[in-house]
């Protein structure tokens, strides 16, 4: 693991700060920089939620008047109340502010107060009456389907989604078999666990309704919290603080439309955060799942496979559930099978809706794929590896849904794997094993971005809408294209930031598409820039721009030209030369005639990764200790080589705690059971092996320069490489996510 350089100990972080590279580690490690929980406004009051006391319920009455009389309280907000604090435009009738009948999940909101103190508000809340009819609660998934279900599982009422495709002859395939291989496996939910809750701060006055939020996606917020409220969006400005981790649970329109129906109600600005515990207990976690696989095998080849899947979506609604669709195809993994079979359920359950975590189910489903192969080839007796690598992609082969590969380097990372692999293998000890894991991920270069680039006579600035999740992606990645396009040091761009009325429009933070999809559009921008510069100085060759003295100079062969002599009198008036581009990728295709039922969702821009893990499995307790790991990620062009090492160490260490111990448990009445850092348990420092990072280059992306998107990919092997190593060191296979000793000791059958 790399640390501060040259500051281990952290003794010298006051006086180092202008030298670390990271351009936003100023403000951060001043303490400056402004979160979502840190956020103030003159005469601002403090908003707190009033939740469903039940998992699922019919409200009999709702008594807001006992908080209404506490000292303090400047507004109490309930479903009644919505229709005189709310525009009469459309409203969304599937995710209402409030419900008006039907509890869903505990500690759904039901209400909002605002008081002039936290502790207020809290009080306030806690005063209100809410009486509540329970319904039975629907706690499991096998609550619903205790068996994969027959011809009424798309009946049942608690089907949100189902999918259905085919292609080859799969009943002829599992026919001709020599064997078929057939498993079931069980993953469990996992929380996001940034270190900043959910948090933001609104204001209202008669024109506008304006909400600044941690969140990864300003734009998508405006969106949805105007469609939940019925509000144009022109009426609504998001503007983003520093977030504090999101890995996609800062995605997606949460508290915002609560704290902006306060800041309605009482004309103040109104702070709305929720506690730890409350962001346990109300995140957006994964979705547990069940899966079938059944696969067929001849002469050594898969030939047929069928995959079933029963997703746990919560309290999610129809058409708002994307991951089965998603998901569902992750299953079959990055490998050429001749014939297949797929079908997937979303199933409501009477818990809170889940949502993504970083690349959404992909660790789950890699694990479930990457185990079910690794099964087969020590059946066959055949090297994990050398399984693999007779049937991965490579450039040009089609995945099940009918795309077309483009460049891929899993091959290239496999052989390299391999040849670790043996080494390790050479001073292995009893109870020890080595894994390998392979994942692939469709980075969201198709999801659209513009950007804006402004030159000065002595700053070249990037404006855009985004603060940095902490990955890097904006305040390292987007100045690096400008830099790298403009011939300019690492250091030289700024990046500004906005909010939705001012900032160019962009998707979001996710999906890894930051610097592999926003990056187009600042690089076609800076290629604007150049080529304006070369027709003001007459000259046909690339310019490029250099600083001297803290002045820009732009230079095309033996000449050099002052920025400020290349601006005209606006430009130099009115803030520099302003240069404006966008990227909008091109949808992907699948193939329809292999889709029977619901929607699927084309992938884009291939990126592997593959992962060796080295474990050591105490045979009396079950306890796995991860001794070193490995990651070969399909990186296509390496733009900044520590921003690649930090993503991948950190998405090692956040797979880590997915493999072996986090898991979010919940209670046949719908409660969580661990809301909180004591019972969930995420990796330490002491969890942490050493961990190596051997980027494969040479396999082009459509990012920048040939890059592709790392924000995801890295996480994707981690739970299959470890799950495979413990297979390897004991002979036993753990079929549920996580790892935990409890249950690997009940494989090893040690309970």
């Amino acid at each position: 693991m790399h640390g501060l350089r040259g500051d281990p100990a952290g003794g010298r972080i006051a006086r180092d700060v202008e030298a670390v590279t990271r351009r936003d580690a100023a403000a951060k490690l001043r303490g400056t920089a402004e979160f979502g929980t840190d956020l103030e406004a003159p005469g601002m009051v403090w908003g707190a939620l009033v939740g469903s006391t039940v998992a699922h319920g019919r409200l009999r009455r709702l008594d807001l008047e006992p908080a209404r009389r506490l000292p303090g309280v400047v507004a109490v907000v309930g479903p009644s109340e919505l229709a005189g604090l709310l525009p009469s435009g459309k409203r969304d009738a599937e995710r209402p502010v409030f419900p008006e009948s039907i509890l869903r999940y505990r500690h759904e909101p039901v209400a909002a107060v605002a008081a002039r103190t936290l502790a207020e508000a809290r009080a306030a809340a806690r005063a209100v009456r809410v009486e509540v009819d329970p319904l039975p609660v629907v706690s499991e998934i096998e609550d619903v389907f205790p068996e994969w279900p027959g011809e009424e599982g798309p009946r049942s009422p608690h089907v949100i989604a189902h999918v259905r495709a085919n292609h080859g002859d799969v009943d002829g395939g599992f026919a001709r078999a020599e064997f078929v291989h057939r498993e079931v496996y069980r993953t469990n939910g996992v929380h996001q666990v940034a270190l900043e809750p959910h948090a933001c701060l609104a204001e209202v006055n008669d024109t506008t309704w304006k909400v600044t939020t941690s969140t990864q996606t300003p734009f998508g917020v405006r969106e949805d919290t105007a469609e939940i409220l019925g509000l144009k969006e022109d009426q609504l400005v998001v503007d983003g603080s520093w977030v504090g981790g999101g890995f996609g649970g800062k995605a997606a329109a949460f508290l915002e439309p609560y704290a902006l129906v306060l800041a309605r109600a009482c004309r103040k600005p109104v702070r709305l955060a929720l506690t730890y515990r409350e962001e346990f207990e109300l995140g957006r976690t994964t979705l547990p799942s069940i899966v079938w696989l059944d696969t067929a095998v001849r002469g050594g080849k898969m030939t047929a496979r069928r995959v079933r899947l029963l997703l746990d979506a919560g309290a999610s609604l129809p058409g708002r559930d994307f991951a089965t669709g998603y998901a569902i195809a992750f299953l079959l993994g990055p490998y050429e099978v001749p014939a297949f079979e797929l079908e997937g359920y979303a199933l409501r359950t009477n818990k809170p809706p889940f949502g993504p975590h970083r690349a959404p189910l992909a660790p789950q489903t890699a694990f479930i794929g990457e185990s079910h192969i690794d099964s087969i080839a020590r059946r066959l007796g055949r090297d994990p590896i050398d399984f693999r690598l007779a049937h991965v992609w490579s450039e040009g082969s089609t995945t099940p849904l009918g795309q077309k590969v483009g460049p891929f380097g899993a091959a290239e990372a496999l052989r390299r794997a391999g040849r670790l692999a043996a080494l390790w293998r050479k001073g292995l000890k009893p109870h020890q094993g080595v894994g390998v894991g392979v994942g692939f991920w469709g980075t969201g270069v198709g999801a659209g971005g513009e950007a804006l680039l402004r030159l000065t006579a002595d700053d070249l600035s990037v404006l855009q809408v985004e603060h940095d999740i902490g990955n890097g992606s904006v305040v390292v990645g987007l100045p690096a294209v400008a830099e790298r396009v403009l011939g300019l040091p690492s250091g030289t761009v700024r990046v500004l930031t906005a909010d939705t009325a001012s900032a160019p429009y962009d998707s979001g933070v996710f999906g890894s598409r930051t610097v592999a999809a926003l990056g187009q559009a600042v690089e076609k921008a800076a290629q604007q820039i150049g080529t304006t510069l070369a027709k003001r100085m007459g000259v046909r060759a690339k310019v490029r721009l250099e600083v001297e003295r803290g002045q820009f100079f732009a230079v095309a062969g033996a000449k050099r030209v002052a920025v400020r002599e290349l601006l005209t009198p606006d430009e130099r008036r009115g803030g520099g030369l302003v240069v404006r581009d966008r990227h909008y990728g091109k949808p992907g295709t699948i193939d329809d005639a292999r889709v029977r039922e619901g929607t699927f969702y084309a992938y884009h821009d291939f990126a592997a990764s593959v992962h060796l893990a080295q474990v050591e499995v105490d045979r009396e307790t079950g306890a796995v200790r991860v001794m070193r790991a490995t990651a070969f990620p399909d990186v296509g062009t390496i733009l900044d080589p520590e921003m690649v090492r930090s993503q991948v160490e950190g998405a090692v260490v956040m797979g880590l705690g997915t493999a072996l111990s986090e898991e979010t448990l919940w209670g046949p009445d719908g409660r969580m059971l661990n809301p909180g850092l004591l019972d969930y348990r995420i990796p330490t420092l002491g969890d942490v092996p050493p961990i190596e990072v051997d980027p494969v280059e040479g396999f082009a992306g459509a990012g920048p320069f040939g890059l592709k998107g790392l924000g995801e990919p890295p996480i994707i092997p981690v739970p299959a490489a470890v799950a495979n190593a413990v297979a390897d060191a004991t002979g036993a296979r753990v079929t549920e996510l996580p790892l935990t000793a409890e249950r690997v000791a009940r494989a090893l059958k040690l309970l």
